[in-house]
């Protein structure tokens, strides 16, 4: 009876010590699963937040601006982010967007973007590109009968002059150089393309185009303390790349536009 009664306590002990790499085991697979959780659970939480910032983006569009945009909160986990009061990397992107018909890809991004939107964000980035034709619209509706051409790194435009009762043609060829506020176009040529009869009227247009940089406000199309910083031209485009530091994103800061200094 004593036999069979040890016997029995040490079955029960045996099954009560349990093997160190099972238990090893079972606590690297449960952490699995809480890992495994929650990454779907971030997963979800991302592609809800991506979309509810495009549905708020398209709601708060200004009259005549039409666009798809879509969202992507990049950096770390999207939930820790959220609980730190700050998202890492928010890109905005509407290669389709068109402003008062003219289209244009769009793509913003913004660093450190709060999530209390009373707070301003880092810092914001942007390009917009335009092609050749979009801008030759835009640029119709300020200067009639003007043609806009854009090459590797320079654009020229068309315009006509009179002189001495001659309507003289003209294409001058420049370079644009960002600066702030404006934008700095330096002639590097000028010819004359109609017209004059047989007047020489290339030195007149020279001095017409002159030498020096012509400034072109740029901060009175765009809000207060976003600034061009950098434009790229190549054949058929041109990608004007914006920036600004610490910007509140909300109604009065983008509903207030720039101006240049006299």
């Amino acid at each position: 009876m004593s036999e069979a009664l040890g016997a029995t306590e040490t079955g029960t002990g045996a099954r009560r010590r349990r093997n160190p790499l099972t238990i090893v085991l079972s606590v690297l697979i449960g952490l699995g699963v809480l890992v495994a959780v929650f990454f779907i659970a971030d997963g979800i939480a991302r592609g809800v937040a991506e979309r509810r910032v495009a549905e708020e983006i398209v709601a708060q569009l200004p009259h005549g601006v039409v666009a798809s945009p879509s969202v992507h909160i990049g950096g770390t986990s999207v939930i820790a982010q959220y609980l730190g009061g700050r998202f890492e990397d928010v890109t905005v992107s509407a290669p389709d967007a068109v402003v008062d018909g003219i289209p244009a890809d769009v793509t913003l991004q913004a660093n450190g973007f709060p999530v209390d939107t009373t707070q301003p964000v880092d810092t914001l980035t942007g390009t917009v590109t335009l092609s050749e034709d979009a801008l030759n619209t835009l640029v119709e509706r300020t200067a009639p009968n003007s043609a806009v051409q854009l090459g590797s790194g320079e654009l020229s435009y068309a315009a006509e002059a009179s002189f001495f009762g001659f309507t003289v043609g003209y294409r001058v060829t420049g370079e644009l150089q960002a600066a702030g506020d404006s934008v700095l176009v330096t002639p590097t040529g000028a010819e004359v393309t109609a017209g004059g009869g047989s007047l020489d009227v290339g030195r007149l247009v020279d001095l017409i185009v002159g030498s020096e940089p012509i400034s072109v406000c740029t901060a009175q199309y765009l809000p207060v303390g976003i600034q061009v910083s950098g434009i790229d031209v190549v054949p058929g485009s041109a990608t004007v790349r914006l920036e600004a530091h610490d910007l509140v994103l909300n109604d009065d800061t983008l509903g207030t536009l720039g101006s240049c200094a006299p």
